[in-house]
């Protein structure tokens, strides 16, 4: 969808303007927030929305939420304003009123206070009373905002203070029906045991930390050396329904329950093992896709077998984003070296049933 982007990527997430329904792919990169309208890809033009470093993004009503600037904060876009502003950006600047005056209530962008220094945001639904939570890694603790449609935005409902791992490989809420509130998993080890997994959750229901708690049951009562647990190279970790989440490590996807038991399902496997190393996964309702250096490979849940698979040797790609438009960055290899100077190109995934 477009040639030769010098933008220096993050991430990437879509929306679609409520008037004109067109479909516009939102890029988060080092130089800021860029907009890139996919029913005027004839224009190849994107637009700078926002100047800041922007490493995460998040859409909701016509909201975007996103972890901006150097210190990273989280902020609060309006995209119909900002979109507007962008629009008339050639007009005369003698009766605009400074950015900085205008009341907080209409500004177009709003920092979300005591967001300093948020490392992390996972943001989810729970399925049992319909509400949307957003979580925030900080440097003193997790913070737990929800969505509240009448004033359209997050508001604060908690933060409960606690040291995190550092550095912070996993960071997604699990959604139980009987917690009014998610619980935080920070953290996913190898048992002692085989074909078990230690979780470590921060319960935003009560604050608690469920680190190390079982420790002492997993000692059999013979050993005199405790083993060392095994930390995973974690790529990905994403809730697929009450007892199951998946578990993506090197080359492996598990599916697990919160308590690190291998999920046992008759109807689909609990583990799929590809043949290269995972940058990146997507699941989708009956498959996995699975990003590597020179392409992905999708494998079914019901069987393991390959669903769909691109590899191409002269080019390097990496997953961008993949709310309901799967993007991927790609580079061709000259010699074995990457040319940044000529940008990277963008690609849009489509035939899976993620897309539009």
């Amino acid at each position: 969808v477009f040639n030769g982007c010098p933008l220096r990527i993050h991430c990437t997430v879509s929306w679609i303007h409520p008037e004109t329904r067109d479909q516009h792919l939102l890029i988060g990169a080092e130089e800021g927030i860029y907009n890139l309208n996919l029913n005027e890809l004839h224009e190849t033009c994107i637009d700078q929305l926002y100047n800041r470093r922007t490493v995460w993004m998040y859409v909701i009503k016509d909201v975007l939420m996103t972890l901006s600037g150097k210190t990273p904060h989280l902020y609060r876009h309006d995209l119909l304003a900002l979109l507007s502003k962008q629009s008339h950006r050639f007009s005369l600047h003698m009766n605009r009123i400074h950015e900085r005056l205008v009341p907080r209530k209409f500004a177009l962008t709003t920092r979300v206070p005591d967001t300093r220094g948020t490392q992390r945001c996972c943001v989810a639904r729970n399925p049992y009373n319909g509400y949307k939570y957003l979580c925030g890694a900080s440097a003193t603790g997790i913070y737990l905002m929800q969505w509240y449609d009448p004033l359209n935005k997050f508001m604060l409902l908690k933060h409960v203070e606690c040291v995190l791992p550092n550095p912070l490989n996993v960071f997604e809420m699990i959604i139980t029906p009987e917690l009014e509130y998610p619980m935080v998993c920070v953290s996913i080890k190898q048992a002692y045991q085989p074909n078990r997994f230690k979780l470590d959750l921060i319960n935003m229901n009560s604050g608690a930390s469920w680190f190390h708690s079982d420790e002492l049951q997993d000692m059999d009562g013979t050993a005199t050396v405790i083993p060392k647990r095994e930390n995973l190279n974690i790529v990905n970790v994403s809730q697929l329904d009450k007892d199951s989440i998946l578990v993506c490590y090197d080359n492996i996807v598990k599916i697990i329950t919160p308590q690190g038991m291998v999920k046992i399902n008759k109807k689909q496997v609990s583990e799929l093992k590809f043949h290269f190393n995972i940058e990146n996964i997507i699941s989708l309702p009956d498959s996995v896709l699975a990003f590597h250096k020179h392409g992905m490979q999708g494998r079914s849940f019901k069987n393991g077998e390959i669903t769909q698979e691109i590899t191409d040797t002269s080019r390097t790609y990496k997953l961008l984003g993949s709310d309901k438009v799967v993007m991927l960055e790609s580079n061709l290899i000259r010699t074995g070296t990457l040319t940044s100077e000529e940008g990277h190109d963008l690609y849009i995934l489509a035939g899976h049933e993620a897309s539009y």
